[in-house]
């Protein structure tokens, strides 16, 4: 699968925001599977989440994870947790990574390149979607363009 254009839209779909290493980005994943485990939670799409590096550091950047639920729900004030009713981004470049790429760092350098080839201005801010398939995890990367949704 080359670069394509495509669109990324969930609703109800809880949310969790982090400060981290790169390297460190599953961590979060294993909290968001316990959080369902433990409340009346049902998930009803892949885990996906956003990246936003850190100025002047390449090893860091603000995580935000997304688990798609079953339906809202209302979480009391202390949790980690938001709820988010709507996630949409209206457009964006999408690159499957699955074993091409080393880390998704990789494949986000590739669609950065793909977009100054073709004059397309991207935000800087990504999300790596999260698709099990057959036990296997792979990696789509998706960098919305600027000014075509809500990114």
């Amino acid at each position: 699968m080359g670069i394509e254009k495509r669109s990324l839209i969930f609703n109800n779909v809880l949310t969790y925001e982090t400060e981290q290493k790169k390297e460190n980005w599953q961590e979060a994943i294993f909290m968001l599977e316990e959080f369902t485990l433990n409340k009346d939670v049902y998930k009803n799409g892949p885990v996906f989440f956003s990246f936003v590096q850190n100025l002047g550091d390449e090893t860091s950047g603000k995580f935000t994870y997304y688990l798609p639920i079953s339906s809202p729900v209302v979480l009391v004030d202390d949790s980690d947790f938001t709820f988010q009713e709507n996630l949409s981004i209206g457009s964006a470049l999408v690159l499957r990574q699955a074993d091409e790429k080393v880390d998704f760092a990789a494949a986000h350098e590739e669609v950065k390149a793909y977009a100054n080839t073709q004059q397309i201005e991207l935000e800087t801010t990504y999300y790596c979607v999260l698709l099990d398939v057959y036990g296997d995890i792979i990696i789509d990367l998706y960098v919305p363009i600027k000014g075509q949704g809500d990114a």
